[in-house]
């Protein structure tokens, strides 16, 4: 039998039985939302990760977090390299290196997250004169043309963004600009994403370690889901805000959620970031009370 887990806000979950061991690596969140989904169902889950954090692509105070409220649901093997996947009357065992340590996880099933490669290896793109990056996705220019005039691509196959919603926004601009005689660029700006997990993840922007990089002054909020009136209620007591600011215009540079509608919180963030607004609009704006959205407000408040 499984060991006692527990979701997000606390409450205990049921014993699990089965056994998936799920891989994800730093490319996307789909392991850990897997994880999510079979762990609800009931599966046990091991999730073997190559790097020191889950979600590793957020910014660090959101995988920090993160990292330890999976470490609490199932078991979770850090800094792990699979060396060698058996199988064994109807058992799957995975042996994996953590330092100089090895130890094999048995399962009844493995499922691999590693991410998504382009299929322009079967679309005989060359024959067409269309060319590809080094990774084999479709070259487009910032109009989304692809090298063979009038022959457009976006989505996925283009390797922008990956996601459903960058995908439709390219959508329209491809359409537009195949169509029209004035082409128009895509306004990338602002371009938010979303984890499906629990608790879920979104964020905005710049990352804190990403400004640093880049060397761009910010100052910076945060706020707990568990200090506000809806957050308190619901039992979310590990998720937060933590927004980044320019220091002198007080624009927003970045916004990272975790927690209860994550993926709902963040869009006032991208609306006034998309709309060229500073950190006041949100801040004067009248949040409803005791809506989840005084966690944003409380933390745009907040900055240092």
């Amino acid at each position: 039998m499984g060991r006692k887990t527990f979701d997000s806000i606390g409450r205990p979950l049921p014993e699990r039985t089965n056994i998936v061991v799920s891989r994800q690596l730093e490319v996307a969140p789909v392991g850990c939302e897997l994880a999510h989904f079979f762990g609800m169902l009931g599966t046990k889950v091991s999730i073997i990760h190559r790097n020191e954090l889950l979600m590793n692509n957020e910014d660090s105070e959101i995988s920090k977090r993160f990292t330890d409220v999976y470490k609490g649901k199932y078991d979770v093997f850090l800094s792990a390299q699979t060396e060698r996947v058996w199988k064994s009357d109807g058992k799957i065992s995975v042996q994996i290196r953590q330092g100089k340590k090895v130890k094999t996880i048995t399962s009844e099933q493995l499922l691999v997250a590693t991410g998504r490669v382009p299929n322009t290896d079967l679309l005989n793109c060359k024959q067409a004169g269309i060319s590809v990056t080094e990774k084999g996705f479709v070259k487009v220019n910032e109009f989304l043309e692809t090298s063979v005039p009038s022959v457009f691509a976006f989505g996925d196959i283009a390797g922008i963004y990956m996601f459903k919603h960058s995908a439709n926004l390219e959508a329209e601009y491809a359409i537009r600009n195949a169509f029209l005689p004035k082409q128009t660029k895509v306004p990338y700006a602002a371009m938010p994403h979303a984890a499906f997990t629990s608790p879920q993840v979104a964020g905005v922007g710049y990352t804190e370690e990403e400004l640093k990089e880049k060397k761009i002054a910010y100052k910076k909020g945060m706020y707990e889901y568990k200090n506000t009136a809806y957050g308190h209620s619901i039992l979310d007591m590990s998720g937060f805000v933590k927004v980044l600011l320019d220091p002198k215009t007080d624009k927003i540079l970045g916004c990272h959620i975790m927690g209860t509608d994550a993926s709902i919180l963040i869009q006032e963030v991208v609306v006034a970031m998309k709309s060229d607004m500073s950190a006041e609009a949100i801040r004067n704006a009248i949040h409803i009370h005791p809506a989840l959205s005084e966690v944003v407000q409380r933390a745009f408040w907040n900055v240092e």
